[in-house]
């Protein structure tokens, strides 16, 4: 009776240096920071960018833009530009960030979030700061910082970005809004408004944005400037800058 006695005290004190053993392992270490830290969660990725793919070299999982190379010696050479040497390239890796050769590859994250802000640059309003894109490619600009894929806005406080060059025909787009605030204030005694484009001729079925004192209508050098590009006659739209060089307006 004792010696069953002592057999499975020595058994309960085996299983428990065992068990302290598998807890305190590197992996189960690794595991249980992986779960416990937000941040590692919020730096990873499982979707590649738009326009590249994903491939495995060594053992981790990476997304190229241009040409793969899983046999290169380099990670770095294992995505190459299509287009030559100085073309551009979307190179990151679904894991966390690795260096190669002095050559830092950003996770997908990471480097998304580069990518949309700097089309948003461009293209999102002040007050809707924030570019997301589907991963169907249509663009939206958010007043709130987006999802964590930036995909899409969290809030309702958005403009869509439209396809093709004329925003005139859509006043609501993020471009529209854009070209509106990026073409500066109205002289003074001058407020700015919005209308619909002279009742006759091409401009009609656009949307105009301006400025007027209640008796007088006249545009940004700006929106004249856009509207020639897109090839249309702008003679009848009085510059705003006439005003200043005591011309008058009709």
């Amino acid at each position: 009776m004792l010696r069953d006695v002592i057999a499975l005290g020595l058994f309960i004190a085996v299983i428990i240096i065992i068990l302290r053993v598998i807890i305190g392992s590197p992996l189960v270490q690794h595991i249980r920071e992986t779960f416990a830290s937000p941040s590692s969660l919020s730096n990873s990725n499982t979707r590649c960018p738009p326009g590249s793919q994903v491939y495995m070299y060594k053992g981790a999982s990476f997304c190229c833009s241009g040409q793969i190379n899983t046999d290169a010696n380099l990670l770095r050479d294992s995505c190459r530009p299509s287009g030559g040497r100085d073309a551009s390239v979307t190179f990151c890796t679904l894991g966390p960030a690795v260096s190669d050769n002095g050559q830092r590859v950003p996770n997908c994250m990471e480097n998304r979030t580069g990518m949309m802000q700097g089309r948003g640059d461009g293209i999102c309003p002040s007050n809707l700061p924030t570019y997301v894109e589907k991963p169907t490619g249509e663009g939206r600009c958010c007043a709130d910082p987006g999802n964590e894929e930036r995909t899409e806005c969290r809030g309702t406080e958005l403009c869509d970005v439209i396809a093709g060059k004329n925003f005139f025909t859509d006043p609501k787009s993020c471009q529209f809004r854009r070209a509106q605030e990026d073409d500066g204030a109205c002289p003074v005694a001058f407020s700015p408004f919005t209308a619909a484009g002279p009742p006759q001729g091409p401009l009609s079925n656009l949307t105009l944005y301006g400025c007027t004192n209640s008796k007088q209508n006249c545009y940004s050098d700006g929106i004249l400037k856009r509207l020639r590009e897109l090839g249309y006659d702008v003679a009848g739209l009085p510059s705003c800058s006439n005003l200043t060089k005591g011309i008058g307006l009709c």
